[in-house]
């Protein structure tokens, strides 16, 4: 580790969160979803929010496509799904006053489990994202389980991007180029971020120009060594006990235990992560998804060097993705889960800056011709970068034991419990 420290003040913010984590162990989920609404929330002043409601047309099209690509998994999937009445989805526009319009937007999908959260939620967040980035952001309520299991969140992201690439007259835009569009995530909103990319890669559909992802939740199986290792309850404020059996305060499933290992569920068991649009990734040193975060990455970079186990994969041979995928992985040393969005601090707003610096690398220029665009992303060289950060804000090659994971074998494998555990 970096012989740096982090500041007083994380580490203070760090224990009021672990506490606040504790308290809320007993509450029901209505309460703490009642009381994260309630969170003081300020908006820059040169920002300004628009809420939005989707037409049901571009919802009906997702679930068109996801119910004929679902059927492999229909054993293991409740069709009820489809029938739910959930009410519309909904989102928010974060755009930025008086600046012009460059086209680029950056649909944001939250953290929480799956199980709470919302676009106001994050709006400290998708501000900064909106200010350091120069582009607008849609931030899409996606529906929450228990009442809403997979693959609502799923529909409802595919929706989002079909409103923002083929909208109908009532949206009031005309529809944004893909590669204009980036698709960004904190923890499990990352996890459905990763996955809407890698359905419209199985359907055919075009892709957006980038992924932002931050601690991303891409191994549903909590199958990966540093999810369990105790020395983590030191630096994360994520718990050991956060898994698809129990989640929060409550016993909370995104899916059927059967279902975990769907690439949709848990992207880190794609059969391969190839094909896939440029991936800047990061991730805590000292958080529990840090395992399956570099896992992830390097499967993306090299997909024939880092595949499956062969009881976690059927058909690699025959795969259409194979191409690498150009990734940068960054490591934060020490901070933990999400620290982008829970910790204000000098190293939090060094990651927020990389990460708009990469927004704004990704997407196409204004009026630049798709063929000028398609040309440089092919001329990227297709390999890992990967980086470790110190809370002095200093750059370094990673670690060789950061690494160490990516010999796992009991990969996607979920973790056998004791009866006190679950």
């Amino acid at each position: 580790m970096s012989q740096y420290s982090l500041s007083s003040q994380y580490y203070e913010k760090l224990k009021q969160i672990q506490k606040k984590i504790e308290t809320n162990k007993d509450k029901s989920l209505e309460e703490v979803r009642k009381s994260l609404e309630l969170t003081p929330i300020t908006i820059p002043d040169n920002c300004f929010v628009e809420e939005v409601k989707l037409d049901e047309k571009y919802v009906i099209k997702s679930k068109e496509y996801l119910v004929d690509k679902l059927k492999t998994y229909e054993d293991v999937t409740d069709e009820k799904w489809q029938c739910l009445n959930n009410g519309g989805l909904y989102g928010e526009w974060i755009k930025i006053k008086d600046k012009k319009d460059t086209g680029k937007v950056v649909l944001y999908m939250f953290d929480g489990g799956y199980y709470m959260g919302s676009a106001k939620v994050s709006r400290n967040f998708t501000c900064k994202i909106a200010e350091n980035a120069e582009c607008s952001v849609l931030a899409i309520n996606y529906h929450l389980s228990p009442e809403h299991q997979f693959p609502v969140p799923l529909c409802d992201a595919l929706a989002a991007y079909l409103y923002l690439t083929d909208p109908g007259p009532e949206a009031g835009f005309r529809p944004f180029n893909p590669k204009q569009i980036i698709f960004s995530g904190s923890s499990a909103g990352g996890g459905l971020a990763v996955a809407t990319a890698l359905f419209l890669c199985d359907i055919g559909l075009p892709l957006p120009a980038g992924l932002v992802l931050w601690s991303p939740w891409v191994d549903v199986t909590s199958s990966m060594p540093s999810y369990w290792k105790p020395e983590m309850d030191k630096t994360d404020w994520v718990v050991g006990a956060l898994n698809t059996r129990k989640l929060g305060p409550s016993s909370m499933l995104y899916c059927e235990n059967e279902a975990l290992a769907i690439p949709y569920i848990s992207p880190m068991l794609a059969e391969n992560l190839g094909n896939l649009p440029p991936i800047l990734c990061q991730v805590g040193g000292g958080e529990r998804f840090l395992d399956s975060n570099i896992l992830f990455c390097f499967r993306a970079s090299d997909p024939s060097k880092f595949q499956l186990p062969k009881y976690a994969t059927t058909n690699f041979i025959n795969s259409p993705f194979k191409e690498p995928t150009e990734v940068i992985l960054e490591v934060y040393d020490g901070t933990c889960h999400c620290f982008q969005k829970m910790i204000p601090d000098k190293i939090s707003q060094f990651s927020i800056i990389r990460s708009c610096d990469f927004i704004k690398n990704h997407t196409l220029k204004e009026n630049t011709p798709d063929e000028a665009a398609n040309k440089s992303f092919q001329e990227i060289s297709k390999i890992i970068t990967t980086i470790a950060i110190n809370p002095n804000c200093e750059i370094r090659e990673l670690d060789e034991k950061y690494l160490q994971c990516l010999n796992w074998e009991n990969i996607g494998v979920v973790p056998e419990l004791e009866v006190d555990d679950m």
